[in-house]
């Protein structure tokens, strides 16, 4: 069909173009034309040159991205949504860097009306206002389908770690019963065995709750949670879920506080996952009869946490990208995890307006990594920004 033959009624049907009027629709339809498409079909492939938007008028669209856990593992399509009649695919031809971001496939017989990329661009560049309210709908659009993505994202993740944790609980507790020798004696080569399936379980148990929160972190919501909390005590836990791994490897793990620790304000749940992180990095990639350095200063504006180890260390090329979702550096081998643990500890560390840095190798002598947490000493709990507020709100008003 010749694009001047597109009604004007048939685009109105999309969301994008529902506050366009008539006459601006007539300009559209000129860059527009009708294609059908049979089950299978793929109408635009993840990452390649977004050239053409299409809005779905029969038939149903699965959108697919590809899905890599660390650069050796295997790339699988994984589907993040739907598009059925009156939505909108592709619309990555209307953004920077107009490079598709997912896949879709026909999942059965589909008609679309499929829009020139390049030349709808330069109309509503020509047209500002109209411009104005198609990229006004765009990001209404994205924005709703990442929030119903990351809702089912975290419900189904929610579900899937309550119903996994409750078993593991029960393993980790007939475990320690025979650690602790109760169910009866056991053989060094037993208790051995025991210890490592223990450290293993735990592993588990810590990959479910990265995988939780990497679906429901929020700044707001980690600032929600800030209260005063001793940091030494804390450090004190960390070191506690860490230290039958280090016993395991024979590693010693060298605390270094200050004179005296003063209480501080912060998420103290999750900074305990930071200091519990990189303690556990820091054991899983040194080497036996190695020892990791934890140590604490204050300085004027800040409150600085440090690990250190005599480990493999991280590779030039991959400092850069250390703190990325799923990212694992060259040299892990097979070590177990997920290269979450360190993108989670940024989110928390950006929550509290604070850092996190690395250093590899760190000094001449030492091959490992350095991580260096800061930690603001001017943060507020909740209650004390609710008092601020009222204090400057009753300031304005007289």
């Amino acid at each position: 069909m010749h694009a001047a033959q597109i009604e004007i009624e048939r685009l109105k049907r999309s969301d994008l173009f529902a506050e366009l009027t008539d006459a601006e629709l007539a300009e559209v339809a000129q860059f527009c034309r009708e294609e059908t498409h049979q089950e299978n079909d793929v109408l635009l492939t993840e990452d390649a040159p977004a050239e053409r938007l299409y809005l779905v008028e029969q038939g149903k669209l699965a959108l697919e991205k590809k899905i890599q856990l660390g650069k050796r593992a295997t790339a699988r399509a994984a589907t993040v949504g739907y598009v059925e009649p009156g939505s909108v695919a592709g619309w990555s031809a209307l953004v920077r860097p107009y490079l598709y971001t997912s896949t879709a496939l026909c999942l059965e017989p589909t008609r679309v009306i499929a829009i020139d990329g390049v030349r709808l661009r330069e109309y509503l560049q020509q047209h500002p206002a109209v411009g104005f309210k198609v990229l006004g709908m765009l990001v209404s659009l994205v924005a709703t389908r990442y929030r119903s993505a990351m809702d089912t994202l975290t419900y189904f993740l929610s579900i899937v770690s309550h119903e996994l944790r409750a078993p593991l609980a029960a393993i980790e507790n007939y475990l320690q019963v025979m650690l602790d020798g109760l169910a009866g004696e056991l053989t060094d080569k037993q208790q051995h065995m025991l210890k490592r399936s223990s450290l293993r379980v735990k592993d588990l148990r810590s990959l479910i709750g990265d995988l939780v929160d990497l679906a429901r972190m929020r700044p707001e919501q980690i600032q929600a949670d800030f209260e005063w909390f001793d940091p030494g005590e804390v450090g004190t836990e960390s070191y506690e879920d860490v230290r039958l791994a280090a016993a395991e490897k024979n590693i010693k793990i060298k605390i270094v506080p200050p004179p005296r620790f003063e209480k501080i304000v912060g998420a103290r749940r999750r900074m305990r996952q930071v200091f519990t992180n990189l303690l556990s990095n820091a054991v899983k990639f040194s080497p036996e009869g190695s020892t990791v350095t934890f140590r604490a200063w204050y300085e004027a504006d800040a409150l600085y946490f440090q690990v250190e180890d005599e480990g493999v260390g991280i590779p030039p090329e991959d400092l850069p990208h250390i703190f990325e979702d799923f990212y694992r550096a060259d040299n892990v081998g097979d070590a177990p995890g997920t290269g979450l643990g360190l993108s989670l500890a940024k989110k928390i560390m950006d929550a509290h307006g604070g850092a996190i840095r690395v250093t590899s190798p760190y000094a001449e002598d030492k091959t490992g990594a350095q991580f260096t947490v800061v930690i603001p000493r001017n943060l507020q709990t909740p209650a004390m920004r609710r008092q601020q507020w009222a204090a400057e709100n009753a300031i304005r008003e007289t």
